[in-house]
């Protein structure tokens, strides 16, 4: 397996591993469209802030750098993206995404929330002095499928707890103090 960021090519199969989230996971309708109309909004800068993990075979591939030949890329797995959403107590870096149903239980999910917490934690320290200054509080938060059964597993691998908030359908949110 290996994580990449986004690629406006990558935007039909996203489209497609959300459909299936949307129907596993029993996720609300809208979260395609809003997968859709985030993933074309330039300010979300989707091309640093989304991942991809695709399933790269490294033993097929033993050549070139890092264990697979050079262009040679496996299908789409899953994917998250991370956005900041700000209140006058904290910011919120907050990741949503998927792995497709049949391919869970393979760590992708761990990887991509991980990936996500890095990027957090990069992005935090342009404003982590501030925060302080202001006492606001940085978190960081995921939003995991309700019906999958790895997902209180998976906040815990990442120190993340559940919290009771309004959430859109089909998914709990987990979240963890960053600074």
């Amino acid at each position: 397996m290996r994580i990449r960021t986004y690629r406006p090519d990558d935007f039909f199969v996203l489209r497609q591993l959300q459909q299936l989230a949307v129907e596993t996971d029993r996720l609300a309708v809208e979260s395609v469209e809003n997968l859709l109309n985030w993933l074309q909004d330039a300010a979300h800068e989707p091309e640093a802030n989304v991942f991809v993990i695709r399933d790269d075979d490294d033993e097929l591939n033993p050549w070139g750098q890092a264990g697979t030949l050079d262009g040679i890329e496996g299908e789409i797995m899953g994917f998250t993206m991370l956005e900041l959403f700000t209140d006058p107590q904290a910011y919120y870096f907050r990741c949503v995404g998927t792995v497709h149903p049949n391919l869970r239980g393979q760590n992708a999910g761990r990887s991509l929330l991980i990936c996500a917490l890095n990027r957090a934690r990069l992005v935090a320290t342009e404003f982590e002095f501030e925060a302080e200054q202001a006492g606001r509080t940085i978190y960081f938060e995921a939003l995991l499928p309700t019906n999958d059964a790895a997902s209180p597993h998976l906040a815990a691998k990442c120190e993340m707890s559940l919290v009771s908030e309004p959430v859109p359908q089909g998914v709990q949110l987990y979240r963890r103090v960053l600074w």
